[in-house]
């Protein structure tokens, strides 16, 4: 029987109409999903090593050509902190919740032939606060903090630079937010690099169109 507190039952409500993926709160008695975060922000480069192989595939089997090394390793960082942002945000900014990635039990699993993130799973709702601008900012923070540390040690074999890495946790908490918001794309300071994939091009906000 999988047994959800209140709370954890509450913030799932509130939250999955405006997600992507399909978000379940479970209790103890229930195992995790495929991809555990605390495992990534861990290990990251070990973690993500066969999602990053079969997404590289996907990749390949969609466009007809292999992507650039680049690209899926990019892909696949980006979900890795997407998740935790757009929960943490969404959990902020539509309840009274400040959600901690490192302690919300959070595990997550991925299409096995397309490779992108399909289920959420939670285990803890966080802490209620009050005020909505302070219940944000620690959100904010604590999304940050665990982030960059992933984000810092995903060393993915190719070329993606540690700048580039830690400019993509600031870039997927500000497009989490405004998303939540419904406002328009942000101005990234990092790149997905899916533009040197053929037959594509830059997505809206990349910084490679700021430099034309």
């Amino acid at each position: 029987m999988n047994v959800v507190d209140e709370s954890l039952g509450a913030l799932v409500r509130a939250i999955s109409p405006h997600l992507l993926w399909r978000v379940t709160g479970v209790g103890d008695d229930v195992v995790d999903l495929p991809l555990v975060w605390t495992e990534l922000r861990a290990a990251p480069s070990r973690a993500t090593a066969d999602w990053r192989t079969a997404f590289t595939a996907a990749t390949g089997r969609y466009y007809g050509t292999p992507p650039p090394p680049a690209m899926p390793a990019a892909f696949v960082l980006q979900w890795c902190l997407e998740i935790p942002a757009t929960v943490g945000a969404a959990a902020a900014l539509l309840g009274p919740w400040v959600l901690d990635p490192v302690t919300a039990g959070l595990s997550f699993a991925v299409d096995p032939f397309a490779g992108y993130p399909t289920t959420v799973q939670l285990r803890s709702a966080g802490e209620p606060v009050e005020d909505p601008a302070r219940r944000l900012r620690l959100a904010r923070d604590a999304y940050l903090e665990a982030g960059r540390e992933l984000a810092d040690g995903y060393r993915p074999g190719v070329h993606l630079g540690r700048h580039q890495r830690l400019l993509m946790v600031d870039d997927l908490w500000a497009m989490a937010v405004a998303r939540l918001r419904g406002r328009g794309p942000v101005q990234r300071g990092s790149c997905c690099y899916l533009y040197a994939v053929p037959g594509t091009h830059e997505c809206a906000g990349c910084p490679r169109l700021r430099r034309r």
